[in-house]
């Protein structure tokens, strides 16, 4: 047997667990899937569990587990660590968008929007973004040659 998953599911801590329902839901478009749902202490005290799906066309979806794991927002944020990456089409108009519905937006180097080049010279451009637990996450646009 050789190991072959059906999907991936990144588990992300959170403190508050409707206060990034909401931030998963509204700002990123993410949908509940209540199968998943585990509300310990029914006020999603520690412990609690949430699984969000975001679906893609060809049956493609991603996945978030939220996990109540910790009391307060990780202060200092972490600087290092597993960052999930959603790429998208437009990197100006989806930095725009958080922007304008006030998403905490790391700027490196005095700048939001950074460039990669590939050693065989793709190149991306990227920004991190923050939940409201200050967890780490990233805009990618790549551009093809």
């Amino acid at each position: 047997m050789k190991f072959a998953a059906v999907d991936l599911v990144t588990k992300i801590s959170v403190s508050n667990m409707i206060k990034s329902k909401g931030f998963y839901e509204k700002t990123l478009g993410f949908q509940l899937d209540a199968r998943y749902t585990i509300n310990t202490e029914n006020d999603f005290g520690e412990m609690s569990y949430m699984q969000f799906n975001l679906e893609k066309s060809e049956g493609q979806n991603m996945i978030f587990g939220l996990f109540k794991d910790i009391d307060k927002p990780f202060d200092p944020m972490p600087n290092t660590g597993t960052v999930p990456s959603f790429i998208v089409d437009d990197i100006e108009a989806t930095l725009s968008f958080f922007q304008e519905n006030e998403v905490v937006i790391d700027k490196i180097g005095g700048d939001y929007i950074l460039t990669n080049k590939s050693d065989q010279g793709y190149i991306d451009k990227f920004f991190f973004f923050r939940d409201p637990d200050n967890n780490s996450l990233v805009i990618r646009q790549n551009i093809n040659q």
